[in-house]
């Protein structure tokens, strides 16, 4: 008999990596080519973003079955104004994520994950407070905006801040497949809810005051 412990929310996470892992690489691209045209749509569509002529926006470098961001990157990079960051895992006791700015020729080292990051100088990164908009990645989420990441809460740490008002920039939009939404997520009290979510099958606003 099996004497395993593992927890709910593991075995969720599991089951929606298996999830996403299992898409065709047919699928995936054209996940990607949608996603990437509802993120063009929602920056000029958001009343929000749309009064800023160049915005800070923090994306990450998909893994593991992760909704492409190769070309949503592509894109702001090539066809829009606005400077794109790349989150560093700062080596600091509180977990706080640092983000530099990520461009073609951006120098890159794998970091303790093996992830890619931008091997630029401390003094150039920022912190979270300096963006307008972030493109998280997750496992899973909900309609209720309630995010389940890898585990490591290194987004939820950074963002901490927000839990004193939603109101408060940067705007946190999750970027997934639509099948990693569930119908409930088990919310903890250190979790910062998103304030929409971004699939192939469009733009969720989660926050009408701020969306």
């Amino acid at each position: 008999m099996s004497t395993s412990t593992s927890h709910p929310s593991d075995l969720l996470r599991k089951q929606l990596r298996l999830q996403r892992q299992s898409l065709s690489p047919a699928q995936q691209t054209q996940h990607a080519q949608l996603a990437q045209q509802h993120l063009a749509h929602f920056l000029a569509s958001t009343e929000f973003l749309h009064t800023q002529n160049k915005l800070n926006i923090a994306f990450f470098l998909a893994q593991d079955g992760e909704l492409s961001t190769d070309l949503a990157i592509q894109y702001l990079w090539h066809s829009s104004p606005h400077k794109v960051w790349l989150p560093i895992l700062k080596t600091n006791p509180t977990g706080h994520m640092a983000f530099a700015e990520y461009t073609p020729n951006t120098p890159m080292k794998k970091n303790k994950f093996a992830i890619l990051e931008p091997d630029l100088p401390q003094s150039t990164w920022v912190s979270g407070q300096a963006l307008d908009l972030v493109l998280m990645p997750l496992v899973g989420f909900d309609a209720s905006g309630n995010r389940m990441g890898m585990g490591g809460g290194y987004y939820d740490r950074t963002f901490q801040f927000k839990q004193q008002s939603s109101k408060i920039p940067p705007l946190l939009i999750g970027w997934a497949h639509r099948c990693q939404q569930v119908e409930q997520l088990p919310v903890n009290p250190w979790d910062i809810p998103l304030d929409g979510i971004i699939t192939e099958a469009g733009a969720l606003n989660l926050s009408p005051p701020i969306i």
